[in-house]
């Protein structure tokens, strides 16, 4: 699938995307790019007259902070911008990093002011995006300070498990992940130790099996429940009118 079409997927998830507006998506300049994982693909200072679009992997924001390990405040997954935010910003306060091999676009900030202005439901879709980015940033930190950590970790599975749906049908039970347990640890800000406990708490309740890179969550709701994810703030619904 192009990179347009991803995009327009993930937008129709929260609204209509029309053929004219699909046609203005295919139309926009891009720039592709493949890296590989643990890579720094944005750096934080001088926004970009880029923005960057994830067509394929996974990604996570960074908050460098001198004395400590970087703290993540958010992931992306494939259809996301990485950056949407940065096209109105002067200055950009996180590093985005791939957390496994990645394929992007990169899409002038200039041709994507354009595009907003010429199209007002792209502009409403494209401003939702950056809205749905601030909400789950406060998710996280509510969730962050709230729940222990088995329960978080389930939380942060089904909000992921609800984003890599294709919108098409149900959100799958199992789904691959390109990252291992210390990277969810860097993820979540857990050490080692308190990571495996964690997941080792989910697999005895039967909510979870994570074999050679693939989540299994043999009962979804249930774990929605216990851990009180609501899937809500990810606005996977119409748009507005």
């Amino acid at each position: 699938m192009q990179a347009h079409e991803l995009l327009a997927r993930d937008l129709a998830r929260r609204g209509p995307v029309s053929d004219r507006d699909r046609a203005a998506l295919a139309a926009l300049p891009s720039r592709p790019v493949r890296i590989g994982p643990a890579t720094r693909l944005i750096e934080a200072g001088p926004a970009p007259d880029e923005s960057c679009l994830l067509v394929r992997g996974m990604t996570m924001r960074q908050h460098r902070i001198p004395g400590r390990r970087p703290v993540v405040s958010a992931i992306q997954v494939t259809g996301e911008f990485l950056d949407l935010h940065a096209a109105l910003l002067h200055h950009l306060d996180h590093d985005v990093t791939t957390i496994g091999p990645a394929e992007v676009e990169f899409v002038p900030a200039e041709a994507l002011r354009a595009l907003t202005e010429s199209h007002p439901t792209l502009a409403r879709h494209l401003w939702l995006a950056t809205l749905i980015d601030a909400k789950i940033h406060r998710v996280w930190i509510a969730v962050r300070s709230a729940l222990p950590a088995a329960r978080r970790t389930g939380h942060f599975f089904c909000e992921l498990r609800a984003r890599i749906s294709t919108g098409t049908g149900p959100a799958p039970e199992a789904f691959d992940v390109p990252f291992d347990q210390r990277t969810l640890a860097e993820i979540l800000g857990y050490s080692a130790v308190h990571m495996n406990r964690a997941i080792r708490d989910l697999r005895e309740e039967g909510l979870l099996t994570w074999q050679n890179g693939r989540i299994h969550l043999p009962d979804p709701d249930r774990l929605a429940r216990i851990c009180g994810f609501d899937p809500a703030y990810l606005e996977l619904g119409d748009l507005p009118a």
